[in-house]
């Protein structure tokens, strides 16, 4: 969620939206070749993942980020604000690349105003339609944020960023002048990007994200895939653990329409998290037997948000230190920094996170996160209570390690551990979005209580 801690309070409407066919889809998909799934950029050390999408015939990349849900782009003669005086500042303090000149096909929303505050800073401006283009495939009319203001600050390579949460975390907002402490109110809400791809009939209701790692002290390198209603080209284990999209425990119900909760955030529960000392390989990361000795295992079950807008994994505070004081040499909290600050040659803990029963362990070199100045941090972060919640992330440091589809049509999340390829004799690969299926037509690894969770989600709630 691009490193989002104030969009817990982003709740409001469930907004609602047709499902098509299958026939239809047929029907319906643009006959050219499309460039789908569409290849990711990573930058900043493999912390970021871009992604082109085209805005009319303009063309940008964009902040892949399933924790958040508008997709915007800077406007041409956009401000760059200081955060620390609010004054405005050379664009180039903002480093963000080409903007967006506004067309005469461009169609304001009237009486609207775009306004979204992340943890890294707001991005203020107007709200309108604009065809849209990502993988080849066309959207016509989306409701898009054009930003002529912010404090937030880029990777010199994308002008925006392209949101893939739930619609009640959209940032359009009634008139037009609104104060960035009103932020979290009062939002007429959207449907995304995706979900308008789909309710046009151009792909299945459902992504994937296949991110690669960069070797280290890399600064800028392919990023791997993102699928749209397809599986990247990646090997990955034959198994599929599913698990059911949950409402997010820690959003007050006082910030939903009428006091009731929906779904947000791509959230599910975390069983357990278990950890091994620094000599110990977890490497082979799809292997859920790796470690039998010298492990230690929380077992108290939390949420977490898989968020490939937050670099690391983000864990309450009493685990994250233990985990970081595993690290060899350990890792040390730097207040500066607000991170645990690490050797780069340093040794990293064998660290697996537990969900529906099956152990995705994270490869050890993700857990070392470098910097342009040299300083590397730990994969793994202390959640920060605001305003008394928390809110805990599965962020790239896990994403590396798993091919990972995101299913709004069933609202369930579905992951597979990828194989290393170099060394790969067996294992899937995406092939046009076919998930392997049971002869009943469930996914092979997928437990039948969280099967009957995920199809009675489907059925029990307002359909996106």
């Amino acid at each position: 969620m691009h490193s989002s801690f104030n969009l817990v309070l982003a709740v409001a409407f469930l907004s609602t939206a047709e499902f098509v066919s299958g026939s239809a889809l047929a029907l319906r998909r643009r006959a050219s070749e499309q460039s789908n799934p569409a290849p990711l950029r990573a930058t900043e050390y493999g912390t970021i993942y871009d992604v082109e999408v085209q805005f009319g015939n303009q063309s940008f990349m964009l902040l892949v980020d399933t924790g958040s849900s508008d997709t915007w782009v800077l406007e041409t003669g956009y401000q760059c604000i200081n955060s620390s005086n609010n004054l405005v500042q050379p664009q180039a303090n903002c480093n963000y690349a080409s903007a967006y000149n506004l067309p005469s096909s461009f169609q304001a929303k009237n009486n609207q105003t775009f306004g979204v505050k992340y943890g890294t800073g707001i991005a203020m401006g107007m709200v309108g339609y604009e065809n849209l283009t990502m993988g080849g495939i066309k959207v016509t009319n989306q409701t898009v944020g054009i930003v002529n203001s912010t404090n937030d600050i880029g990777d010199g390579l994308r002008s925006g960023l392209l949101g893939l949460a739930y619609p009640q975390l959209t940032s359009a907002h009634p008139g037009l002048n609104y104060p960035n402490d009103s932020l979290i109110i009062n939002r007429d809400i959207y449907d995304p990007f995706l979900q308008t791809m789909h309710r046009q009939g151009l792909v299945e209701p459902w992504f994937s994200l296949a991110l690669e790692r960069l070797p280290a002290n890399t600064s800028t390198g392919d990023g791997g895939y993102m699928g749209l209603g397809k599986l990247p080209p990646v090997h990955h284990s034959d198994e599929w653990t599913t698990v059911p999209v949950e409402i997010a425990k820690s959003i007050p119900e006082a910030f939903y329409k009428n006091g009731k909760p929906v779904r947000t955030w791509w959230t599910l529960t975390i069983d357990a998290v278990t950890w091994g000392p620094a000599n110990a390989s977890s490497k082979a990361s799809s292997s859920s037997t790796l470690l039998t000795t010298n492990t230690t295992i929380n077992s108290t079950a939390f949420q977490a948000v898989v968020d490939s807008g937050n670099r690391n994994d983000v864990f309450p505070l009493e685990l994250a230190e233990k985990i970081n004081a595993a690290f060899d040499p350990p890792a040390v909290y730097n207040k500066a920094r607000d991170a645990f600050v690490v050797d780069c040659d340093a040794k990293a803990p064998a660290l697996g996170v537990v969900i529906d029963g099956k152990t995705f362990w994270h490869d050890q070199r993700d857990l070392i996160v470098w910097a342009k100045d040299g300083v590397c941090t730990s994969g793994v972060g202390a959640t920060k209570t605001a305003l008394g919640i928390d809110v805990h992330f599965l962020g790239d440091v896990f994403l590396k390690n798993v091919v990972s589809v995101f299913d709004f049509g069933k609202n369930e999340m579905r992951f597979a551990a990828r194989v290393d390829e170099s060394n790969s004799t067996d294992g899937g690969k995406g092939n046009d979005g076919e998930i392997p299926v049971s002869s009943d037509g469930l996914p092979l690894s997928m437990s039948r209580a969280a099967a009957y969770a995920g199809l009675l989600g489907f059925w029990s709630f307002v359909v996106l």
